[in-house]
């Protein structure tokens, strides 16, 4: 979710970005059938790792070239200015989602709650200022509070990158692990924490930030290795099995309770370790098929996709009120499959045409599309 400097594009950011936004719409409409068919039925993690990895790549490719040619404090002034851009368009969706509950919770009162909007009625002034200080969300909201933190942390991680890159990464790792061993969090209002710990999902960021600022050229040849793709199309295969038993039970009988006392939980909101390796397994076999580059012959096909994937803020903020609306509307109507296939390709149809009026606005001013 970052802004661009006039840099090359790599289409399968936007690819990949877009698809990912596209999945994350139909997962969060309970209701919808084609939710069991996403990628979180088949693995251990899903198109939210999608998101935050390609947004530190991104970080990576835009602000580093920014830091080397205008200097770092101008990359910084950028990378801080992208941070308030999320925030300001986190704190919108939120009044917006508001006033569609409001308007909905005419005939679905429980809307409300299913929207975690109902503490603005108990306590307005307190819910709002927890809003402004990033304490509160509600339903669906939190990768954006996540990603405000990772990209206004960027001021301690941009300088180290491309100063210490190792001793960054080594930082970022040490920190994911003290997270998870003395158990930190954020707390979150009214009561828990916040969903997506910072703490933890900053180390797949700045793995995607330093991925992102080395040069196009660098040679990484230890993952030339047939040794890490056995192990990788290995683990996804286990991670496979294993989700396949969350939709047909009778596959847990062949996996030895040893193995289930081990991996579960397998928690989404503090990074799991098995999430992070399913993460970069699945990465490095889909690295490894597909082409460097969108063929120019197929951007043509993926264009409404590669449109999603290029305004990903707005994209996502729209996808948040139209999931809900989503939601709304197949409780209230009749819930068939005709109707969530409607709710469905309305909705994708809806966030591409406003990614393509971006895209328009952005071409007529000549201004490069955001990476």
């Amino acid at each position: 979710m970052d802004n661009s400097a006039a840099v090359g594009r790599d289409h399968r950011i936007d690819l990949f970005r877009g698809l990912s936004l596209w999945l994350i719409f139909i997962d969060h409409i309970p209701e919808v059938y084609l939710n069991r068919i996403t990628p979180k039925n088949f693995g251990f993690s899903d198109a939210a790792e999608i998101l935050v990895f390609l947004s530190g790549v991104a970080s990576g490719m835009v602000y580093t070239p920014i830091a080397r040619q205008s200097g770092l404090r101008i990359a910084l002034q950028r990378a801080i200015r992208r941070g308030f851009e999320i925030y300001f368009a986190q704190l919108c969706t939120i009044a917006l989602l508001l006033l569609t509950a409001s308007l909905l919770a005419i005939w679905q009162p429980d809307l409300l709650h299913h929207a975690n909007v109902a503490v603005f009625f108990a306590d307005p002034f307190e819910a709002a200022w927890q809003a402004v200080t990033m304490r509160y969300s509600p339903v669906n909201l939190d990768p954006l509070l996540l990603m405000i933190t990772l990209h206004l942390a960027l001021v301690v991680v941009l300088p180290g990158i491309l100063r210490y890159p190792v001793a960054t990464l080594m930082a970022s790792a040490l920190l994911y692990v003290t997270s998870h061993l003395l158990d930190w969090y954020i707390p979150a209002y009214p009561a828990g924490q916040v969903y997506f710990n910072p703490m933890n999902w900053q180390f797949l960021y700045v793995i995607g930030v330093w991925w992102g600022a080395k040069p196009a050229h660098a040679a990484l040849h230890y993952l030339d290795l047939k040794l890490w793709m056995l192990l990788a199309v290995g683990y996804v295969a286990f991670s496979f099995f294993i989700a396949l038993g969350w939709q047909f039970h009778s596959l847990e009988a062949y996996v030895p309770a040893p193995i289930f006392r081990l991996i579960y939980p397998i928690d989404k909101g503090h990074m799991d370790i098995l999430r992070l390796l399913h993460f970069f397994a699945l990465a490095f076999v889909i690295r490894k098929v597909l082409p460097a580059d969108v063929p120019d012959r197929w951007q043509h096909y993926l264009r409404p996709v590669l449109w999603c994937g290029e305004h990903p803020l707005a994209v996502y903020c729209a996808s948040v009120l139209l999931s809900f609306a989503g939601h709304a509307f197949l409780r209230m109507a009749w819930n068939n499959l005709l109707t969530q296939a409607l709710v469905t390709l309305g909705g994708i149809v809806i966030m591409t045409g406003i990614a393509a009026k971006l895209a328009h606005l952005n071409q007529s001013r000549g201004s490069p599309a955001p990476i």
